[in-house]
Parts: C-alpha cells; sequence; structure tokens
C-alpha cells in the first residue's frame, strides 16, 4: 500500500472533506477525485489538477480551512500525453535546454533544436511545462520558448 492508497483511506468524515471542497468551488476550483488527510493540523492532500496554476491555487483555498496549519502537497498535475499536443520551438536560434527540474537552477539534460516539435506531456508550475523532444528525451522547459502549433 502507497502513501496515496493511505492518504484515500485517511479522511476523516465526509463533512470534512465537504468543507475542502466547499472552499476550492467558492475558489472556482474542482478536484474531482479530491483525497484529504488532516493530521496535527497538517492537511495532506492528492487528486489530479490541470496545472500548477491551479494547483497553486487550490492550496491558497484550503490555508483557510479551519485547523489547518500548514499542507503537504501531493497533487498531480494532468498527463496530457493522450492528447498528443504539440508545440514549436520557438527560440530566436539556438536549441530549447531541457531540465531535470522546472528551473534554470536543474541541470540540462537534453535540448530541443531550434523550430522541432515537442510534445506537452503537463503543464507544471508558473512558466514551465514537461515535454517529450522528438529523440524521446522527457523534462522540463520554459513557456516562453514554445508556441502552439
Amino acid at each position: 500500500m502507497g502513501l496515496f492508497d493511505n492518504l484515500a483511506k485517511a479522511i476523516t468524515t465526509p463533512q470534512e472533506k465537504a468543507s475542502y471542497v466547499t472552499l476550492l468551488n467558492a475558489a472556482g476550483i474542482n478536484i474531482p477525485n479530491l483525497g484529504c488527510s488532516l493530521e496535527n493540523g497538517v492537511l495532506s492532500i492528492t487528486g489530479t489538477v490541470a496545472d500548477g496554476v491551479t494547483a497553486e491555487a487550490a492550496i491558497a483555498a484550503l490555508k483557510k480551512a479551519p485547523g489547518v496549519t500548514e499542507i503537504k502537497n501531493y497533487l498531480e498535475v494532468e498527463d496530457l500525453r493522450a492528447n498528443n499536443i504539440m508545440m514549436r520551438v520557438a527560440t530566436k536560434s539556438s536549441n530549447l535546454n531541457i531540465r531535470k527540474g522546472p528551473g534554470t537552477n536543474f541541470d540540462i539534460i537534453g535540448k530541443a533544436a531550434h523550430n522541432s516539435q515537442v510534445q506537452l506531456i503537463k503543464k507544471m508550475y508558473n512558466g514551465w511545462y514537461y515535454i517529450k523532444a522528438a529523440d524521446g528525451t522527457e523534462g522540463f522547459c520554459s513557456t516562453d520558448y514554445l508556441a502552439e502549433i
């Protein structure tokens, strides 16, 4: 049994979950598979969201819940692989760096050629997508250098 199974079982009452859902709905956020566990003021949340911006908004909304002093975010960003969304590398002339994590402080693990196509896998954190290059390399890149096709 994994961490997420334990969290799903740890939802204390349907009323508490309904309270969290109400807070999210008031913020315009719907997480159909929301899982919550509150223990000693720490709210652990699981579920799938459309993008990193939605995850951040959900955390901000849930911080307002009574008794919540801290949030452990286990939200996953929706995997868009099946949608086959292709994007064009829109650098000025150089290759696009593909990184191990969502930020320039993470190691470069690959490159995508200028004007090549990459597949959008996940809309991660503000300004970063998780992509798959033509050579199969998967990693993070800045949205500043991608254009919709």
